[in-house]
């Protein structure tokens, strides 16, 4: 099992993910690998027992969450951010909220194909 605190920030969105400052979330092992050493949160794996069956098992794949329009109208800048960032963008070279919007929902289209 995987842990994350947020430490710097107010809200970071990641993978399906919405962190709160000083908020414990358990998180899986592939969200653990992408912000481990991450100056921005605390991670911990924390031990699981020897009789766990689910230790020698790959974790199943999670699906990409797909955004709609209007719900990423609704979010904040830095949570729009936080999604650019997982489709592999660089968030600073985008203007303003429509630029940004329309850069995920092009980009998560082409990430789920």
């Amino acid at each position: 099992m995987y842990t994350a605190v947020l430490i710097k920030g107010k809200t970071y969105s990641v993978m399906g993910h919405v962190f709160l400052l000083n908020q414990e979330k358990e998180i899986e092992k592939k969200v653990f690998q992408y912000l481990n050493g991450n100056e921005f949160f605390d991670c911990k794996q924390l031990d699981v027992p020897a009789d766990d069956p689910k230790t020698d098992e790959e974790e199943p794949q999670q699906e990409e969450k797909i955004y709609t329009e209007a719900e990423l109208k609704g979010m904040n800048k830095t949570e729009q951010e936080a999604i650019v960032i997982d489709l592999g963008g660089d968030p600073s070279q985008l203007k303003d909220k429509s630029e940004r919007i329309a850069y995920i929902l092009e980009h998560q289209e082409k990430a789920g194909e």
